[in-house]
């Protein structure tokens, strides 16, 4: 019993869960002096003590030398000492303190155990569990300590406080702060403290402040308390007001208040105060404080002063990982990425270590740089440590990929993710919106709704697509979910919506949707002024612009540009100058895009003089605000000064290259058009297909066969892709116009990707040339290979009927779009069944398809129905239909030729007389008949009667002498086809151009090469039975292009079959 203690080393503690031994690299040691040396043998044995137990124990405790205590209270155990309510305080302080969890249930059973428990034993298993953040079992503990008779004191309240606010226990604040009034502690300054902490955890600020007054002396911790509260409650004012308080009352602020002030600044985005602060940090020596300088950071990132946010950085000693962090973010939420990217580079060479928090920020950077490869970088990183599963860094890989366009990574990155949050989804499907993949977004969409409700976000993000994707059966998709799950949808939902179905079209749905939301922003009037003002209804655009106002609503430069548009295509000067007026009262006059539309207005409106004085005041006259200049220059036919404009400019972008070029070749300048473009190419400036596509249709429409295939070679050399649409289109247009059918041919059929611009190109050509059949089977191939057919599709199909005289055919045709194709019924469909029924001579029935239009008839459509009547000789309705079309476009002189023509076909001499004087009455002039044959690359043009070329007495000789043969062929001058009476009709029909430039091929080309002659106006019927004449006679081929198609001659016969 009482021989000597054994040497205390390191021994198994008693069988219990806490017996394993922990770390000593935690523990600190014990001092050899604290420890009594029971082995020397100088001393006389004596048995140890309580108090030599307690001493040792609360050594542990002090040094944290936990394993050693566990061995102390071993060695007790194995001597058979048994403590008493003192030593086993100590015991229980000695594993509750530890921090392992095992000790704490050590603790509570020698805790449960004890028949004696004093206040501190109490607070010793109170406070443990408090740190293990289980408040309910602190609750438990403090209502049995009541129980049990034992005072709860200043150790105890604190805990029972963090515990009522863990557990959302507001009502017993109250009832605390009664008990602790009685027991006087209300003044203590940990425990009004911590009852100061409690009511501004629930908010309650006023009880906060009145238990901050009731404690004694300057407690900075109370200070702070009610600050955090009403930081943590948003109440910002109050905050910086209280803070003023305690400055006032003398209190010196901790780091906490500054941190806790300078975090106020920044929510309130108040520079100036945050500044202030920052000035009394200085004072208080505090500036390089990790934690105080972490907030400072924070705050300068909320006002925006990245220089300030990087100097506070720059200050600090030593900055901790939280440092990094927060600089790295700052730069990162301010747009500086780059820099961003730097600084993470920096923290990983200084040591740091990768968090969540830093490289979120950095892949936040890649993804707005689009830089994919440290993107890629950080992604391996992640893998490499499995941590592309985590939630928060695996979206932002997931945001990373989208954003830069990498949606097939992105998907891969997303199905890694051991949980999908909504944010998660959101990234992928904003990814598969931002490319515009429709198909890709709504497959995604369907995916979330098996496992997560989408939120409004993504379905405005669908919304959004399907507005720009004019995808009404998708935007309809997402309308049916939120209307079948009631959604209550916010404003930018509802505004999204109206977006939708007014890019769609759907104008009905869009108005309907916008009269029932309950808030109307900008965006929504926007959405449905635009919805009106592109689908064409102009007016009513106009008159939503001033109903906005009206309501409140001040129009934003994307409404101005939706009603200077309409006030454009409406003509409407006037409408427009208020516009005007409103952005120079708004000072929005020198806004570049919409000085720009200002230009582009006037010119529409004629109103040039208004349009320069736009441009003028224009202070920076950047490319943009040229080039529309030029443009507008240009719609008004004034080439010059388009011309001197962009030799005058500094910096001349590809649209300014791009738009003198089309504009030349639009006014048919083809030497300048292409000297243009050689200079451009000279100037090492990079063309594009649009650039060279004008070219093309110059060639087309001037039936340069020679330039077409030199751009085409220059197309080829440039490695361009030729499965654009508009270039396709424009080489198969320049050789079908050309009359190089089978090249058209060949070039469609070496196409790798054949979209459906090219077939129709393709169908077209065919069509022009009289090659109905070739048209037919081309229709047929493209069903086979399953590409849907377009409204310019069956317009190629219907006028290759109508040309041929295939009516039931043409029915056929205009039937299956509707019902098999459900393709858009346009008035240039309703034009081709007038002139495939006028044509066939059933031109009552086509005045019925006019009459029964669903939309109003085009000036063409008329037009149609006019060249009908001239073909049949029907004067009466030809009548009527001539009075419609002066009245719809009088300024348009091929209706008054047709009347004149149909009455000159049934010899009404002085009906066809007067029609020409009233067209000399308003001053309308006849477009002069212009034909051009190319010999040797050079055009030789020629007018009616022209005996300006070096070989006319040639031509007219040639032409008598063939005219003659083909009398003895049976050909007789038909006058209905000479304008005016003349003796000699022989004479007047062997002047027209057409004719004279067959006679030049005759007597330039060699004998077995092909004549092509092309015309600007429709072929003369007289000339048409002459040439064919002449194509036996001579035994020549010779292909005439005039504006409608192309007539083959060959042997006494045209490919037009007489019926053109």
């Amino acid at each position: 019993m009482f021989c000597c203690i054994k040497p205390i080393i390191p021994c198994s503690p008693p069988p219990s869960p806490s017996t394993r031994c922990k770390s000593n690299s935690q523990a600190k040691p014990i001092a050899s002096s604290s420890l009594p040396d029971f082995n020397n043998g100088s001393q006389t044995h004596l048995p140890p003590t309580r108090n030599t137990y307690s001493s040792l124990i609360q050594s542990c405790i002090n040094s944290q030398s936990f394993d050693a205590g566990r061995s102390i209270h071993g060695q007790m155990l194995a001597e058979g000492f048994v403590p008493d309510t003192y030593l086993m305080t100590k015991i229980l302080m000695l594993y509750a303190r530890s921090g392992d969890k095992d000790d704490i249930v050590v603790a509570r059973s020698l805790f449960d155990e004890m028949t004696e428990r004093n206040s501190t034993a109490w607070n010793t298993m109170i406070l443990a569990y408090s740190r293990e953040t289980d408040h309910k079992e602190v609750l438990r503990l403090f209502y049995q300590m009541l129980r049990d008779g034992a005072p709860p004191d200043k150790f105890t309240f604190p805990s029972m406080i963090k515990a009522c606010i863990a557990t959302s226990k507001q009502e017993a604040i109250s009832q605390l702060q009664g008990l602790i009034i009685k027991v006087g502690l209300n003044r203590n300054v940990f425990v009004g403290g911590s009852l100061v902490d409690g009511y501004a955890g629930f908010g309650l600020m006023d009880d906060a402040v009145a238990a901050f007054h009731e404690v004694d002396g300057d407690n900075v911790i109370a200070w702070n308390s009610v600050l955090g509260g009403y930081v943590k409650l948003s109440l910002w004012e109050d905050a910086w007001s209280f803070f003023h308080q305690m400055l006032s009352a003398g209190s010196v602020p901790d780091h906490f208040t500054f941190a806790t002030i300078i975090k106020a600044c920044g929510s309130m985005r108040s520079l100036a105060k945050g500044k202030q602060v920052h000035s009394n940090l200085i004072v208080s020596g505090r500036e390089s404080d990790a934690f105080v300088a972490n907030s400072l950071i924070d705050m300068y990132a909320s006002c925006d002063e990245e220089h300030s946010c990087r100097k506070a950085f720059d200050l600090m000693k030593e900055p901790n990982q939280v440092s990094w962090n927060s600089i790295i973010s700052c730069y990162a939420h301010l747009g500086h990425y780059e820099e961003a990217l730097h600084l993470f580079s920096m923290m990983t060479s200084s040591g740091h270590r990768f968090d969540r928090f830093n490289l979120s920020s950095s892949l936040l950077a890649c993804a707005a740089l689009n830089d994919i490869e440290i993107g890629r970088q950080i992604h391996g990183l992640l893998i490499r440590r499995s941590l592309d599963s985590d939630l928060i860094l695996g979206t932002a890989v997931v945001d990373m990929y989208a954003k830069c366009g990498c949606t097939e990574r992105a998907l891969h990155a997303f199905d890694r993710l051991e949980e999908k949050s909504d944010v998660s989804w959101n990234a992928l499907i904003s990814g598969f919106v931002q490319e515009e993949d429709a198909e890709g977004a709504l497959h995604v969409y369907h995916e979330m709704r098996l496992s997560i409700s989408p939120d409004q976000f993504t379905l405005a993000s669908l919304l959004s697509l399907a507005a720009s994707r004019g995808r009404a059966d998708m935007g309809k998709q997402v309308h049916g979910y939120i209307f079948r799950t009631g959604i209550e949808p916010n404003v930018v939902l509802e505004t999204e919506m109206v977006h939708m179905y007014a890019r769609c079209g759907r104008l009905g749905e869009a108005e309907r949707i916008f009269h029932s939301m309950r808030q109307r922003n900008n965006y929504s009037w926007n959405f449905l002024i635009e919805g009106h003002e592109q689908n064409g209804d102009y007016s009513y655009a106009l008159c939503l612009f001033y109903e906005m106002q009206l309501n409140g609503i001040k129009p934003d430069s994307f409404s101005m540009a939706s009603a200077l548009t309409a006030c454009a295509c409406l003509s409407n000067l006037n409408r427009g100058k208020q516009i005007h007026g409103f952005l120079i009262k708004n000072t929005m006059d020198n806004h570049r895009v919409l000085c720009g539309m200002l230009v582009d207005f006037y010119a529409r409106c004629k109103a040039m003089n208004y349009a320069y004085g736009v441009y003028e005041r224009v202070r920076v006259k950047d490319a943009y605000v040229n080039n529309v200049m030029i443009s507008a220059l240009l719609d008004c036919r004034r080439i010059d000064e388009a011309r001197e404009l962009f030799d005058q400019m500094g910096e001349r972008t590809l649209v300014s290259w791009n738009m003198m070029i089309m504009g030349y070749s639009k006014y048919g300048f083809e030497d300048e058009s292409f000297r243009l473009f050689f200079r451009m190419r000279e100037e090492g400036v990079d063309y594009e297909p649009l650039t060279i596509v004008p070219l093309f249709n110059l060639c087309a429409g001037s039936s340069s066969v020679d330039l077409g295939e030199m751009l085409h070679t220059i197309v080829i050399k440039s490695g361009f892709s030729c499965s654009s649409l508009i270039l396709d289109s424009a080489v198969i247009d320049m050789y079908s116009k050309c009359g190089l059918l089978e090249d058209a041919r060949r070039y469609f059929d070496s196409m790798d990707d054949r979209n459906i611009v090219a077939w129709n190109s393709m169908m077209t050509g065919y069509g022009k040339h009289g090659e109905t059949s070739k048209v037919f089977e081309l229709y047929r191939q493209l069903k086979k290979f399953n590409v849907k057919p377009s409204g310019v599709t069956f317009l190629s199909l219907l006028s290759a009927c109508s040309h041929s005289g295939m009516v039931e055919e043409g029915l056929d045709c205009f039937i299956a779009m509707l019902e098999e194709h459900e393709v858009e019924i346009h008035a240039e469909h309703y034009t081709c069944m007038v002139d495939l029924l006028g044509r066939a001579g059933f031109l009552e029935e086509a005045k019925q398809v006019i009459d029964e239009m669903p939309i109003e008839p085009e000036v063409s459509t008329w037009g149609a129905l006019l060249g009908a009547c001239r073909m049949h000789k029907e004067v009466r309705l030809g009548r009527q239909v001539a009075e419609k079309l002066f009245q719809l476009d009088s300024e348009n002189s091929g209706h008054y030729i047709l009347m004149a023509n149909i009455y000159s076909s049934v010899a009404m001499w002085k009906e066809a007389d007067q029609v020409r004087e009233l067209m000399k009455s308003r001053g309308v002039k006849k477009e002069p008949g212009v034909s051009w044959i190319r010999i040797d690359n050079e055009t030789h043009t020629f007018h009616a009667g022209d005996r300006n070329h070096p070989l006319a007495d040639e031509i007219y000789t040639r032409l008598r002498d063939l005219t003659a043969k083909i009398e003895r062929m049976g050909y007789v001058p038909n006058d209905e086809f000479v304008l005016r009476s003349v003796e000699d009709p022989m004479d007047y029909l062997i002047q027209h151009s057409e004719r004279l430039a067959v006679g030049l091929g005759i007597i330039k080309l060699p004998e077995r090469s092909i004549i092509r002659v092309f015309k600007n106006l429709r072929i003369c019927g007289d000339c048409h039975v002459a040439i064919k004449l002449i194509s036996e006679v001579t035994g020549r081929t010779i292909v005439v292009r005039d504006n409608n198609r192309f007539h083959h001659f060959k042997d006494g016969a045209c490919s037009c079959g007489d019926y053109w």
